[in-house]
C-alpha cells in the first residue's frame, strides 16, 4: 500500500506525524488499531480511574466521551482541520455570551495543533488533541444549552434548570463533528429566543465602551438639579452621553444644567429603576459611578440565568420579574399584558422557581401563616386587645369552630405555635384582596391582590411577606380565563361573583406556566435596563461563572428528584411591627 492511502487514516496536514507512524508501525491497518486502542486506554483511564486530567488540562466529560468515541469504534473523531477550524471558532466566540474561551481548552488545542504541523509529533499528541477536542465541545455545548453554573453551587438555578439529557449531547456532538457541522451545531444551541439576543448585543455594546475607556465618575458633592451652574455638570454630561442617554454634547455652557440634560437624566433614571426626577441625588450619583465592568459583570450574570430557561419557555405563561418588580404575561409567544408587582423583602426574600397556575380563588379569606403568627401577629394581640377586630381576623379551632379570643392566654403562645388559626374574612380589606392565584411550590408563594394600592406608586417595591402582589390582578384573572379553552367561567359571571363578596375557587382547564425569576439586567424596547440587586445574588452567580467548570459527570448524572430545593436565606433579623397587609 502506498503512502498516500496510509495517510488518509490521519488528519490533513499531520505529515510529520505520518512519517513517525510509518516508521513505528508496519501497516496502515495497524495503525489504525493502534489508535483505536490507544483512544480507548486513555478513555477508559480517566473515566473509569476518575484520572480527569490530560496532561496540564481537565477533561470535563469523561463519561460522555467514553460514549461520544465508543459510537465511533474508537477512531480519531477530527478528521478535517475545516471542523477543527469550526469549533475554534465557536470557542472563540463564546466570549460573546459572556462565557470564557479559556474554559474549552483553547490554548491547548492550539498548542497540540501547531505540534502536529511539526517532525516531532507524537501518537500522543495526535490523540490528546482529538480528546481535548471532543471535550471542549461537548463541555461548550452543555453550557449553551443549560448554563455553565452548577445547581450544587448556584442555589438559585436548582428550581429553574431541567435535567439534562445524557444521550442528546452526545448524539449532537457526533453528527455535528462526523458531518463538518461542528459550528451550525453550536450556534443552534446557543438562545435564540430575542432577550438573550439582546442581552448578547448589550454585552458587545458595553464591550465597546469599556474598550473606548469607559465613561468618567461624576465627582461626589451636592444634588445637581436643573438649572444650576457647576464644573460637575460638564462631567455628568459626559457621563450621560458616553451610555446614549444624552443624544448629543452640543451646550454653548457645559457647566449649565440644561432642559435637554435633565432629560438625559431621567431617562438613565428611569432604565436604572430609580425615581426618574431628574435630579442627581445620592443614588443616581451611585448608580452613574458604577464602572463599565461592573455592568459587564451584571450583563454576564443575566446571559447566564437567561440560558437556565429560555430555551424551553413555553409559548404561553406567566413571568415575575422579581428584580424588576413586573409580572409579563405572554400569550402564543407575544407579550399582551404586563403590571407591577410588589415582592418580598430582603428578609422575606421571594423564592426563584417555575410552577403552573392551576386555579385562582375569587374573594379568598386569608389564613395566617404560622411564623407570621408567632412572629408578628401573637404580639400584636398581647399589646393591643383590639388588634384582632381592627384586622377583622377571626379565632378558629382546628374543626373549624369559631373560639372567643378573650378565652385564650395569648401570652403563653409568645414565640411559638398556637393550636389556632387566626382567618381573615372575605372582602375588599382582606390582606389578599379579591383574588388569589394559586400554583404549586413549597414555599407558600401565590400572586394575589392587596388593599394597598398606593405602594405601587414606589419605585422599589419590596414589601411584602415572600408573596407577590399584583397591581391589576382581576384583569389578569379575566384574561387567564379568556385564554383557557373550553372554560365556562364568563366575565359577566366572575363579575358577579366577585360583587357578591362569595369565597369561589375556579380551576383553569389548561394549567399555565409560571416562572418566578431574578433578573438584574435585561433589554426592553432597544433599552438596556440595570436594577438593583435586591437580594445581593449576583455575586454568586459571578463568582462560579469565573471559576473552573464543573464536570459534567457531576451535572448530569444528578436525578431532579435527587436535588435540593430552593430555599431563600433565613431573615437576619427580626422585623419591627408588620401591617398585615404587607403579606
Amino acid at each position: 500500500m502506498s503512502a498516500s492511502s496510509t495517510i488518509k487514516l490521519l488528519p490533513p496536514g499531520l505529515t510529520g506525524l505520518f512519517l513517525f507512524l510509518s516508521l513505528l508501525l508496519a501497516s496502515p491497518v495497524k495503525t489504525e488499531e493502534t489508535l483505536q486502542m490507544f483512544i480507548q486506554q486513555r478513555l477508559e483511564r480517566l473515566h473509569f480511574e476518575e484520572q480527569n486530567e490530560l496532561g496540564s488540562d481537565t477533561i470535563y466529560a469523561a463519561g460522555l466521551l467514553l460514549d461520544l468515541y465508543r459510537d465511533n469504534q474508537f477512531n480519531v473523531l477530527w478528521k478535517e482541520q475545516g471542523t477543527v477550524d469550526q469549533l475554534l471558532g465557536a470557542i472563540k466566540s463564546a466570549a460573546e455570551e459572556g462565557l470564557i474561551p479559556d474554559d474549552y481548552h483553547l490554548q491547548s488545542i492550539t498548542r497540540y495543533g501547531k505540534k502536529l504541523r511539526q517532525e516531532n509529533a507524537t501518537l500522543a499528541d495526535l490523540v490528546n488533541h482529538d480528546i481535548l477536542l471532543s471535550d471542549a465541545m461537548l463541555l461548550l455545548a452543555h453550557h449553551k444549552r443549560y448554563g455553565k453554573v452548577d445547581a450544587g453551587e448556584v442555589e438559585e438555578k436548582n428550581n429553574l434548570a431541567t435535567t439534562t439529557p445524557r444521550s442528546s449531547l452526545i448524539d449532537a456532538c457526533f453528527h455535528a463533528i462526523t458531518t463538518g457541522t461542528v459550528r451550525a451545531v453550536l450556534d443552534a444551541l446557543s438562545p435564540s429566543h430575542a432577550a438573550y439576543i439582546n442581552l448578547r448585543q448589550a454585552l458587545a455594546t458595553y464591550r465597546k465602551i469599556a474598550g473606548s475607556g469607559g465613561w468618567p465618575q461624576v465627582p461626589p458633592g451636592h444634588n445637581l438639579r436643573p438649572g444650576m451652574v457647576d464644573e460637575r455638570v460638564a462631567v455628568l454630561r459626559e457621563r450621560l452621553f458616553i451610555t446614549g442617554d444624552l443624544a448629543y454634547i452640543d451646550s454653548s455652557d457645559p457647566n449649565f444644567f440644561d432642559q435637554e440634560l435633565e432629560e438625559a437624566v431621567r431617562h438613565f433614571q428611569a432604565r436604572h429603576h430609580l425615581d426618574a426626577d431628574g435630579i442627581v441625588g445620592r443614588a443616581t450619583l451611585g448608580a452613574m459611578n458604577v464602572s463599565v465592568s461592573d455592568r459587564i459583570r451584571q450583563i454576564r450574570v443575566n446571559l447566564e440565568r437567561t440560558r437556565w430557561v429560555i430555551h424551553d419557555l413555553p409559548s404561553s405563561s406567566l413571568i415575575v420579574d422579581i428584580a424588576g418588580f413586573m409580572l409579563q404575561y405572554y400569550h402564543q409567544d407575544q407579550l399582551v399584558w404586563k403590571t407591577k408587582v410588589m415582592v418580598g423583602q430582603p428578609f422575606h426574600q421571594t423564592p426563584v422557581f417555575r410552577s403552573a397556575v392551576t386555579y385562582m380563588v375569587l374573594n379568598p379569606t386569608w389564613t395566617i401563616p404560622p411564623g407570621i403568627a408567632r412572629n408578628e401577629t401573637i404580639p400584636n394581640i398581647i399589646a393591643d386587645k383590639t388588634y384582632l377586630e381592627k384586622q377583622n381576623l377571626r379565632v378558629l379551632d382546628n374543626s373549624g369552630m369559631e373560639i372567643d379570643p378573650d378565652t385564650i392566654p395569648w401570652w403563653q403562645y409568645q414565640g411559638r405555635n398556637i393550636p389556632y388559626m387566626l382567618r381573615q374574612d372575605a372582602g375588599p380589606d382582606n390582606a389578599l384582596g379579591l383574588i388569589k392565584f394559586m400554583f404549586s411550590n413549597p414555599y407558600h408563594v401565590y400572586l394575589h391582590d392587596t388593599p394597598s394600592k398606593y405602594l405601587f406608586g414606589k419605585t422599589q417595591r419590596a414589601f411584602s411577606n415572600g408573596c407577590i402582589r399584583v397591581q391589576n390582578p382581576l384583569q389578569l384573572g379575566k384574561m387567564l380565563l379568556a385564554n383557557d379553552p373550553g372554560n365556562p367561567m364568563t366575565e359577566a359571571r366572575f363579575d358577579q361573583i366577585i360583587e357578591s363578596g362569595r369565597t369561589t375557587t375556579v380551576f383553569l382547564k389548561q394549567p399555565l406556566p409560571i416562572f418566578l425569576m431574578y433578573l438584574t439586567t435585561n433589554v426592553l424596547d432597544g433599552t438596556v435596563l440595570f436594577k438593583p440587586d435586591l437580594y445581593n445574588r449576583d455575586e454568586g452567580i459571578f463568582t462560579a461563572l469565573n471559576r473552573k467548570p464543573v464536570p459534567l459527570e457531576q451535572i448530569i448524572l444528578i436525578p431532579e428528584s435527587k436535588r435540593t430545593p430552593w430555599r431563600p436565606p433565613a431573615r437576619a433579623t427580626e422585623p419591627e411591627d408588620i401591617d398585615v397587609n404587607a403579606y
